[in-house]
């Protein structure tokens, strides 16, 4: 699928013209050097190289991701589910030119295309370009390919290797899966999300409740895909052995066995398929509607031909809600996880030594646009809708005018605490779910908050201001999304989920011990999978009070938190702590509440707030968050898997028009470079409040790419730039401003700019000085970075060969 969505008219006929031009015409089906860049190639020295060579290094290098393919294989050995999607590097050479461009033929065509136009357009004038430039030119009568349905091979076992530098024995995978009937049985399909939720969504929800307390891992992961042509779910066990691995199986069958002997409980089943029918109404996420509906089309149209199966839910929930007491779904339940699965044991284990080291009309070139969009097409940039500011109850009630579904926002300031309490504050934000109050179990809790609202999660926020400073403003948040009739039950749940947990205890000390167990696994994998966000953050740590707090919480610095807590298993302590910071913050600390809604939702919530827990008189005024920020040091962190996550950051106030320069460092210099030269993945440059950045994502290079790094300047200060160039750019810059958001990040992003006082005014300012960008300021912002570059600091995550290799870059390096 390449999907793509723009509010500009004229840039969404630009972006039709550059996708189908891509998609139908591209270069590599005319230049083998094309191919062997972008594919595969073998360098002077015999290694393989290649910008999808390298990003599928990266893709399986952890050993979720190998689980996974391997899951797959033996699910699917005969049909293409059994293959992966991007190519297996061990499979990747064996590709040659002339088999790239038969498989092309075959599958890139109109016969086999599905092509979807949404919103407010000229329909007959798109229709009319579609033919004339491009599916009137394509070859006609090309049969189209069929999937084959698998039989299904139940019982199948697996054990496959996991190559570490670090194997434990704590932590083998093992992975089952069950086939879950026909994708065209939608009824079906929606029932089992609803099923895996009620009863595998939580810690605390029944089945899962009940594998855990088998001790045989750490956690369970659930996995569903219904948009191939043979569903299938999955439940993983993390942190097992080699000797619990293999009773996951029977653990499965047996406590589905014992759940089954009592029934379902249907309110655990209304509350999930409550929260599904919200989110299938709210639709929440970041991609736009229209991209949403054209996958749906697509998906729908592939395995049935009806490309509007998906687009139509409403009936299904209707059936399935008169399902809820008749035994429906304790027969799907049985008829899934009491069929034998298959079974995939991953094992850890220390890496082994090598024992010896005819085209369409329009592929002329370069695509060239008939309508390019200017800097005039971009327009002032939409207005914000005013809000209004009050007290009351002890808060301050901030309240912007919205339809549809209601968004409530919690933010209690945490200017007043230090940088340890965040961290605590940042775990209790985890262990809540897993909590009992006085009135409900934490199941219970979890089952009317499904129940009565759409979404609920607290979580830390914090923000860099425009404020005189940029001071740094941290948030205890809870957000709620809702239906207004709701939002009495809104307030009753948030009160007794935020203000009543139990934080002591038995109960809490277990769910504390598995908790963390379950994040610190979680990290593991994200820095294999994402190490260049983790070595952004930890660079920029340095330099910005937000990053060293993101850093403190989410990062190293976290994960190294997260360690001595488990190591310590001081969890009496723990909950202590926990207990103290609550009472500060929850009681004392500064409280903003955000209501995007209508005035009636309003006029409610003025009447419920006074007499809840949220009211509190004497609370602190709300202030910026401060931390001591570290000397810079570069840092590598080894992980496993092949590929590197290179980063260099240095301070730099906020200038607007510096995201001009990031476009043309990012698209002009280092996607040559690092991409296309180097076989990166990715690469790019970041201009943030307060720092700016280089960074490359799944690189197989490390010391070449920090080399690359430093001839830039030099390079884009010498450039000449042309009108059409920074049109260009500068386009390219501003639309970054106008993506479209869904309702509920609209509210959080409007809550933002009030905290940081931003303005309207200053968004056009900051649009203007984008749009007033000239040579003479790219080739000056260019020579600056030399200055800037000579004492940024290095941060990398990657390959014990490469960092060792480049060990000189490094003041410090760990192996994670």
């Amino acid at each position: 699928v390449y999907p793509f969505a723009t509010p500009n008219e004229t840039d969404f006929r630009n972006l039709m013209d550059v996708y189908l031009n891509a998609v139908f015409c591209p270069l590599a089906m005319v230049d083998k050097a094309v191919f062997e860049q972008e594919g595969w190639h073998r360098d002077a020295d015999g290694t393989v190289s290649g910008v999808v060579y390298n990003e599928m290094q990266g893709a399986l290098a952890s050993p979720d991701a190998q689980l996974q393919n391997a899951l797959e294989r033996a699910m699917f050995p005969d049909t293409a589910y059994g293959f992966v999607s991007g190519g297996d590097p061990a499979s990747i050479p064996a590709l040659t030119y002339e088999k790239y461009q038969r498989v092309y033929r075959r599958h890139y065509s109109a016969d086999n295309c599905c092509i979807t136009l949404y919103g407010k357009m000229d329909m007959a004038e798109k229709l009319a370009f579609l033919d004339e430039h491009y599916l009137s030119r394509m070859p006609k009568g090309t049969s189209r390919p069929r999937l084959t349905v698998q039989d299904q091979q139940n019982g199948v076992r697996v054990h496959i290797p996991y190559y570490t530098e670090n194997p434990e024995p704590d932590q083998v995978q093992c992975a089952l899966a069950w086939y879950t009937g026909a994708f065209a049985d939608r009824e079906r399909q929606l029932g089992v999300e609803i099923l895996l939720d009620a009863l595998l969504g939580t810690n605390q929800s029944p089945l899962k409740a009940a594998l855990l307390e088998q001790k045989l891992g750490a956690d369970i992961d659930i996995g569903f895909d219904d948009s191939t042509l043979q569903p299938t779910l999955e439940l993983v066990l993390r942190g097992a052995t080699a000797e619990t691995a293999p009773k996951f199986a029977a653990g499965v069958k047996q406590a589905v066995t014992d759940l089954l002997a009592g029934g379902i409980p249907e309110e655990l089943l209304l509350a999930s398929l409550n929260a599904m029918e919200f989110a299938s109404l709210e639709r929440p996420g970041s991609l736009p509607d229209g991209v949403l509906d054209a996958i749906y089309a697509a998906t729908g149209w592939l395995h049935t031909s009806d490309p509007a199966l998906l687009l139509h839910t409403d009936k299904l929930f209707a059936s399935l809600r008169e399902k809820l007491s008749t035994g429906w779904f304790n027969d799907l339940l049985k008829d899934l996880l009491l069929a034998e699965p298959v079974q995939v044991i991953q094992t850890p284990a220390l890496p082994k030594k090598d024992e010896e080291d005819a085209a369409p009309a329009r592929n002329d070139g370069k695509l060239v646009l008939d309508h390019p969009l200017t800097v005039a097409d971009l327009g002032d940039g939409d207005r914000s809708a005013a809000g209004t500011v009050e007290p009351l109850a002890g808060a301050e009630l901030l309240h912007h005018p919205s339809k549809g579904s209601l968004y409530l926002n919690f933010y209690y300031d945490l200017g007043e605490c230090t940088p340890e309490e965040v961290q605590y504050l940042d775990l209790l934000t985890d262990i809540l779910d897993e909590l009992d109050t006085p009135e409900h179990t934490a199941r219970e809790l979890q089952t009317q908050r499904a129940t009565w609202l759409g979404n609920s999660v607290a979580c830390i926020s914090f923000w860099t201001g425009r404020q005189e400073g940029s001071p740094c403003h941290a948030k205890l948040t809870w957000n709620m999304s809702l239906l207004e009739r709701n939002l009495d039950k809104a307030i009753a749940l948030g009160s007794e989920y935020l203000y009543k947990t139990c934080l002591t205890g038995p109960k809490a000390e277990e769910a504390f011990a598995r908790v963390l167990s379950q994040q610190k696994l979680n990290m593991e994998q994200q820095f294999i999978r994402q190490g260049n966000q983790y070595a952004a953050v930890r660079a920029a740590a340095h330099y910005s009070v937000e990053y060293a707090l993101s850093e403190r919480c989410s990062g190293v610095t976290g994960y190294h938190f997260l360690c001595g807590l488990l190591e310590q298993a001081d969890w009496a302590a723990i909950g202590k702590k926990l207990e103290a910071v609550r009472e500060k913050v929850l009681n004392h600390a500064a409280l903003t509440v955000s209501l995007h809604g209508s005035e009636e939702a309003l006029a409610k919530l003025r009447a419920l707030l006074p007499g809840s827990a949220f009211a509190a008189q004497g609370r602190t005024v709300a202030k910026p968050y401060t931390e001591v920020l570290t000397a810079p040091v570069n840092e590598a962190f080894i992980i496993d898997g092949g590929v590197n996550y290179d980063i260099l950051t240095w301070p730099m106030e906020r200038q607007a028009d510096r995201r001009v320069l990031a476009r043309i460092m990012s698209y002009e210099y280092l996607w040559h470079n690092i991409r296309e030269v180097g076989g990166a993945y990715g690469t790019g440059m970041l201009t943030r409040a307060q720092t700016e950045g280089l960074y490359t994502y799944r690189d197989p290079h490390l010391t070449e790419s920090y080399e690359t790094f430093a001839k830039a300047p030099e390079v884009l200060a010498g450039r000449e730039y042309t009108e059409k160039d920074l049109t260009e750019f500068i386009v390219g810059a501003v639309s970054e401003m106008d993506s479209p958001k869904k309702p509920n990040a609209e509210a959080k992003e409007l809550d933002r700019r009030y905290f940081c006082g931003i303005t309207d005014a200053m968004l056009a300012a900051d649009r203007k000085a984008m749009c007033s960008v000239t040579a003479e300021t790219i080739r000056a912002q260019a020579a600056d970075l030399a200055d800037r570059m000579v004492n940024a600091t290095r941060v990398a995550f990657g390959s014990k060969d490469a960092v060792e290799a480049g060990k000189q870059l490094f003041d410090r390096i760990e192996t994670l």
